[in-house]
């Protein structure tokens, strides 16, 4: 495989490019508008939960579902930061009303 052609295959356009978002405090408000922190929270467990389903019946190695876990902790923490830093630009509420979930 060529350079050219491994840049291609791996690379894509940017989420926020696809949808028209041009900064990142943009991405956040799109995002927190639509999911409050609990919808976030709930919605994250039920990816990790639904891997560790599917990885338990293929028998998955311990060394993955520590990267899993790892993985979610970490993406937790980051939805947590995420949505401490939207409200502090936008001036918004702690707790968005009206999210998905």
């Amino acid at each position: 495989m060529t350079n050219e052609e491994h840049i291609l295959l791996t690379s894509r356009l940017s989420r926020m490019r696809l949808n028209k978002t041009d900064t990142p405090a943009e991405a956040l408000d799109a995002y927190f508008s639509c999911f409050t922190l609990e919808d976030c929270r709930l919605y994250l467990w039920d990816m990790y939960e639904g891997w560790v389903m599917n990885f338990a019946r293929e028998e998955a190695a311990h060394e993955m579902a520590a990267v899993m876990i790892f993985f979610y902790t970490h993406t937790e923490m980051l939805l947590e930061a995420a949505w401490l830093i939207n409200n502090q630009y936008s001036g918004e509420p702690a707790e968005r009303e009206g999210g998905q979930g």
